[in-house]
């Protein structure tokens, strides 16, 4: 009888299996997601999360207000979630920008500041451009690490000098019918001593 209950487990099993990998958008599901609408004028909805081990996680959204953060520590890894979804026209590109300004002050009081005037695009996913009626994926995820000791001077400031730095960071994304939207930016922040 056990035998019997297993031969009866494994259609369900696969069933399972391709029920999820359906609703996944796999390229098994011959429907590959969500129809892009003719006339979307929406700007996809996005997010973006910051967060440092044992230290601060920030959200902030499109539409909504900026974030600080303040770093716990200038090493290891500062990771970023873009989170992007547009139900009428899917995502075809989601972007995540770096800028950073430092400010170095000397003994004396006397600081010099650096601020590039543009940011980088430090990440980025892309799908084949679509047009109306064909089909496309609803959401996009970008997850990456941001390399702190590659943001950040490694070592000591000499004594009575101070250092900061500041990154600003945002995601952007932009949908299938051109429709954008970017995030408020939020600010990490290294100081010391």
């Amino acid at each position: 009888m056990s035998r019997l209950v297993q031969m009866q487990r494994v259609p369900l099993q696969w069933f399972a299996l391709l029920l999820v990998l359906s609703m996944a958008g796999c390229p098994w599901n011959k429907s590959g997601g969500i129809m892009i609408k003719p006339n979307d004028m929406t700007p996809p909805s996005l997010t973006l999360d910051s967060s440092q081990a044992e230290g601060q996680n920030v959200t902030v959204r499109a539409g909504g207000t900026g974030q600080n953060m303040t770093l716990t520590s200038k090493t290891g890894v500062l990771n970023l979630l873009a989170t992007a979804k547009d139900s009428e026209s899917g995502i075809h590109a989601l972007e995540i920008w770096v800028n950073k300004k430092t400010t170095f002050c000397d003994a004396n009081g006397s600081c010099i500041r650096h601020a590039p005037l543009l940011g980088r695009l430090a990440f980025e996913s892309t799908s084949l451009q679509k047009n109306p009626g064909e089909s496309s994926a609803e959401s996009s995820i970008l997850a990456q690490p941001l390399d702190l000791s590659k943001e950040i001077r490694q070592g000591t400031v000499p004594t009575g000098t101070s250092l900061r730095i500041e990154l600003t960071i945002f995601a952007k994304a932009v949908n299938h019918q051109g429709g954008q939207t970017q995030t408020p930016e939020i600010t990490v922040i290294w100081s010391e001593p």
